[in-house]
């Protein structure tokens, strides 16, 4: 009994003895100035002297790879992973046989190594982790915050930085008097609902008057929702502001079809304008079996513009009545004139022509054009709408640089009859920026095409590519490259870019309903350089989309989709907005 209990006292002993002397070789740290630099209270008198700061060597905090943005949001997320395991915590720092400084933490940890495997710092071996970790920081809505004057900047913002009391932090993180900064930001939108009542949204930035690709006769616009975080009424892109200038320089008719019309008060007053000044403008416009429409200002218009016609009042007598209720007019092309078309897959709306979605349309200066889409506007005009109208005779036509061909639906198959072809020749590529795709032979030829050794990729809406009849999952089953955007506004184009050659734009998605049952027009448009320069655009695109969503979807209206929280925009169609959405309710989890 003597005998074990000395034995207990010895083991006591040893471990008091191992304890202290570990505890004499670890120190606790006072201050972080960044996740390499850190004061280290070697003497013990918990003030941080100037000789006890720590630098790690051979990391980078600042790489010259990454923008000034991209540093900013791994400086956040590295900060915030030594303030949480550095700070008033006792760590062991030490030389080893380099003489670089290593730190180990109270648990055993290698900081060192655990920044580099995370991502939080940046070494020629770790790029790709660094980028996962860029991506995420790109979901979690940081600003720059100045602690001195209580502003906070968007982190592109030129005055985000020009004074010594800026820190980047979440939006949500900032205290309840914190006030938008006046130059990238407006202060607050008049609250709707009781779900907008703490919307900031940024200010206005205009788009400078630059097509994707111009020449005499074609101008070619594609909207950039990786820019734009919030809708707007004005009229910022380029797209719009073509538009808007055709409106105003019409000088005797201006004949359009579009789905609808809802907060761009520039284009309405502009229409209203063109007519006061004696402007013939008559227009058709889509509503449902009741007579509503998802675009408030619609049947607002036609107060004041009169000349104008609802498919709903023209349905086919031969077709059964689903038939009837799935069918819409979809288009969105106006005529200038008789000598000019704008048109694309842009709604009249303050999301789509903002710049918030994505959006791809052009503007044609040619008769022949705009004579082939006056006759389409005449047959709906005068009560043809869906199936009644006659088939358009085949075109093809010489627009300066360009060869064109005009479509229409339902009348045509545009693309049983016509794109498939282009598909099932394609040599190099097919790039395909879409909001939905459930159309089985078009899926079908993109996923020979794929077999058949060509580059297909496509990028879809997060809205549409998780609903029951998309088509995402067989074409990646098929390992066809999908990925699902992430952004708080949506991939809406209906386009398609095909070999440097060809290029594909409209009011059509590809699905049924767009090929056989709704109006809606196509243009096949053959010009070498327009596919070139609208496939560098769909390859940023694609670039700005973390590869992770090419194998799942980030539901519309959740954290994994960057803003759509904060926007002030039903992203998901539920009915619920922002923060009252189920999906903005969780903490988005590290990638």
């Amino acid at each position: 009994m003597k005998k074990f209990s000395i034995a207990v006292i010895l083991c006591i002993f040893c471990a008091v003895l191992f304890f202290s002397l570990n505890k004499s070789d670890t120190h606790t740290v006072l201050k972080i100035i960044s996740p390499v630099e850190f004061y280290v209270d070697f003497n013990d008198n918990m003030v941080a002297d100037t000789e006890e700061l720590v630098h790690l060597q051979d990391i980078d905090i600042e790489p010259d790879e990454l923008d000034k943005t991209d540093i900013l949001r791994l400086k956040y997320l590295g900060l915030k992973y030594a303030r949480e395991n550095l700070l008033n915590k006792n760590i062991k720092v030490f030389s080893d046989s380099n003489g670089n400084t290593q730190v180990l933490l109270n648990n055993g940890i290698d900081y060192r190594k655990s920044l580099i495997d995370d991502g939080l710092v940046y070494t020629r071996n770790n790029k790709d982790k660094v980028k996962q970790k860029i991506e995420y920081a790109k979901t979690i809505n940081l600003v720059a915050y100045n602690k001195n004057t209580k502003r906070y900047h968007r982190l592109d913002c030129k005055y985000a930085f020009d004074s010594p009391f800026i820190e980047v932090k979440k939006l949500s993180e900032l205290e309840k008097d914190a006030m938008p900064c006046k130059y990238c930001h407006v202060t607050y939108k008049k609250p709707e609902s009781s779900s907008e009542k703490h919307i900031k949204y940024p200010r206005d930035v205009y788009e400078k008057y630059m097509p994707l690709y111009k020449d005499s006769a074609l101008e070619f616009y594609v909207t950039d929702f990786v820019k734009y975080f919030y809708p707007s009424s004005k009229c910022l892109t380029t797209a719009c502001q073509s538009l808007l200038k055709e409106i105003n320089n019409a000088t005797y008719s201006i004949d359009f079809a579009i789905y609808g019309i809802d907060n761009q008060p520039e284009i309405t007053n502009a229409l209203i304008n063109a007519q006061k000044r004696g402007v013939q403008i008559r227009w058709v416009y889509d509503t449902d079996r009741k007579g509503a429409t998802i675009y408030s200002e619609t049947l607002k218009l036609k107060n004041s513009l009169q000349n104008c016609r609802r498919d709903i009042d023209y349905p086919p007598r031969y077709v059964t009545e689903k038939t009837v209720k799935d069918a819409i007019m979809h288009n969105k092309f106006f005529i200038f004139d008789n000598k000019k078309v704008w048109t694309g897959s842009a709604n009249i709306s303050h999301t789509d022509l903002s710049g918030f979605n994505a959006n791809s349309a052009v503007l044609i200066n040619s008769e022949n054009i705009a004579k082939i889409y006056k006759r389409e506007f005449e047959q709906m005009y005068s009560g043809k709408f869906h199936m009644l109208k006659s088939l358009t005779e085949p075109n093809i036509n010489q627009v300066d640089a360009s060869k064109m061909s005009v479509y229409f639906s339902p009348q045509d198959s545009a693309i049983s009859k016509h794109i498939l072809v282009l598909i099932n020749n394609s040599k190099k590529y097919v790039y395909v920026p879409v909001f939905v795709v459930t159309h089985k032979s078009f899926v079908n030829a993109l996923i020979n095409a794929k077999n058949r050794g060509v580059d297909v990729r496509l990028i879809v809406d997060a809205t549409s590519a998780g609903s029951k009849y998309s088509s995402v999952k067989t074409l990646r089953d098929n390992n066809v490259k999908v990925k699902t955007e992430n952004r708080a506004g949506k991939m809406h184009m209906k386009s398609i870019i095909i070999d440097d050659k060809y290029v594909v734009v409209g009011s059509m998605n590809f699905t049924k309903s767009g090929e056989r049952y709704n109006d809606e027009n196509v243009l096949i448009i053959e010009n070498s350089k327009l596919a070139a320069a609208f496939k560098s655009k769909f390859l940023y695109f694609w670039k700005e989309i973390p590869d992770k969503w090419l194998y799942k979807n980030p539901r519309a209206e959740s954290l994994n989709s960057i803003n759509s929280c904060y926007d002030g925009i039903d992203n998901d169609f539920d009915g619920k907005i922002d923060k009252d959405d189920e999906g903005c309710k969780f903490r988005l989890s590290k990638p």
